[in-house]
């Protein structure tokens, strides 16, 4: 997984594009706001998820049912496919 994970650093051959010292780290972070769990085997099994509404409100939702969850919950959870939205936006004029 190392090839994959953001701590790793491979430079072979590559034109990576690193932020520039002028600009913020703040403009390079990223909020998780939902995780979606699976329990079973590939050919049959059962999806759940986490969202996030707020800040640290968190739902689980498991077919018809939506129920308030912890992130403690959230964070013992398996964690399947995970989704992130960027702290800061940025837009082009």
């Amino acid at each position: 997984m190392e090839p994959f994970m953001s701590s790793s650093e491979q430079i072979e051959n590559v034109n990576i594009q690193t932020p520039s010292s002028s600009c913020p780290v703040n403009d390079y972070r990223y909020s998780l706001f939902a995780v979606v769990n699976h329990s079973g085997t590939l050919e049959v099994g059962h999806y759940t998820c986490f969202v996030r509404q707020k800040k640290d409100q968190w739902f689980k939702c498991d077919d018809a049912w939506i129920t308030k969850a912890t992130v403690e919950e959230v964070l013992m959870s398996e964690g399947y496919l995970l989704f992130y939205h960027k702290q800061v936006l940025e837009y082009e004029y």
